[in-house]
């Protein structure tokens, strides 16, 4: 079988269907296209080139375990990097939370939280419904942009080049709607009475 001249999503589409011989031919094909770009998004997030090199074996690897998930509603690139942020940001909580040499000495440096429990817990109720709103909001591609330039604070030109984004006005097209969509909707939201 052919798989160089199919598109990333037509690739996916026939892994689930080919035998086991072709399906390897699929996922070196995909993560061949994709390899370079996957390992500068992990030295984006790392700094460090072997580490980079390892977060990004990471993402390959699950983004193998779990392609039989994808369902073709974003581009397979958004899908991928979606992967490689989750397993970023996974691999930095597991860091922050194993102590360099693990003694009590690096314990006595960690700064104890100055909100109550109360505090803590409306903070994280209006982080999640800011995050279902967004969701209910937007369009996959727009919450991506959205989130890589507000959240991770990454330029317009990188997150077109990122995503591959063909359009005439890349990454700023989909800010655009984007807030004009929250836009609307905050308005709904306090005409209602309600709060995010």
């Amino acid at each position: 079988m052919e798989v160089a001249h199919l598109s990333d999503e037509a690739l996916v589409t026939q892994f689930g269907q080919a035998p086991a011989d072709v399906r390897g031919q699929i996922v070196d094909e995909l993560f061949g296209r994709h390899y370079a770009r996957v390992a500068r998004w992990c030295y984006r997030f790392t700094g460090d080139r072997d580490e980079a090199a390892d977060l990004a074996q990471d993402v390959f690897l699950r983004a193998h375990r779990h392609l039989h998930t994808f369902h073709g509603h974003s581009r397979f690139s958004t899908w991928l990097y979606r992967i490689a942020r989750n397993e970023s940001f996974s691999r930095r909580q597991r860091k922050a939370a194993t102590p360099a040499g693990g003694n009590e000495e690096a314990l006595a440096d960690v700064p104890t939280p100055e909100a109550d429990p109360e505090q803590i817990v409306a903070q994280h109720s209006r982080v999640r419904r800011l995050h279902e709103f967004l969701a209910t909001t937007l369009d996959e591609t727009e919450r991506v942009v959205f989130t890589l330039h507000y959240g991770d604070d990454l330029t317009l030109d990188t997150i077109t080049r990122l995503l591959n984004l063909g359009n005439a006005s890349g990454a700023k097209a989909y800010i655009v709607s984007a807030k004009r969509k929250l836009a609307r909707a905050t308005q709904r939201l306090l005409a209602r009475g309600e709060q995010l």
